[in-house]
């Protein structure tokens, strides 16, 4: 019993490192963004969402970690769901937002069974390109592989290629 007045001390010096620790550590920037974002392209830093997703997915979770893996859009809903069922603060309109961020640059589509609003949002096509896709997927059948999609007239083949780790098959 002798050092049992130790342990109280002990314990406050322990918790004063611990939130020296959280509070020295940088884990925002001054846009409030995580420092540790992965690289989703220009595209994805000019993005206004990126901020909100950074500062809301970011409180409990690597932001880098959560967007390793692309998910099709009704992964990325469930994953939504399931964060507010836990907890996630955030409107309903933040998480709406965070969504389309999420859709946009680390979203997932099956090629030959998408709509055209899901290939024109994640592949980043404009609705036009997205219906000619579409429309050849239904008057000649399923694509084979991104040469074969590239082969649709008339559509912008650059930003096809550009987001082609966004199509899958």
């Amino acid at each position: 019993m002798k050092h049992a007045h130790a342990i109280p001390v002990v314990i406050a010096i322990c918790a004063l490192a611990a939130s020296t620790l959280v509070v020295a550590t940088p884990s925002a920037t001054a846009s409030g963004q995580s420092a540790e974002q992965p690289s989703g392209g220009a595209d994805s830093a000019a993005d206004p969402a990126a901020g909100l997703f950074w500062q809301t997915c970011g409180e409990c979770h690597d932001g880098t970690r959560i967007v390793s893996t692309r998910r099709t859009k009704p992964e990325w809903e469930q994953i939504i769901h399931k964060m507010i069922e836990e907890g996630a603060t955030g409107t309903p309109k933040d998480f709406e937002t965070i969504f389309g961020y999420l859709l946009r640059h680390h979203g997932k589509v099956y090629i030959n069974t998408a709509t055209a609003d899901e290939i024109a949002t994640i592949v980043g096509l404009s609705a036009k390109d997205a219906d000619a896709i579409v429309a050849a997927r239904k008057a000649t059948g399923s694509f084979a592989d991104l040469e074969a999609v590239k082969k649709v007239p008339d559509i912008d083949v650059k930003r096809l290629e550009e987001h082609k780790d966004a199509v899958a098959f």
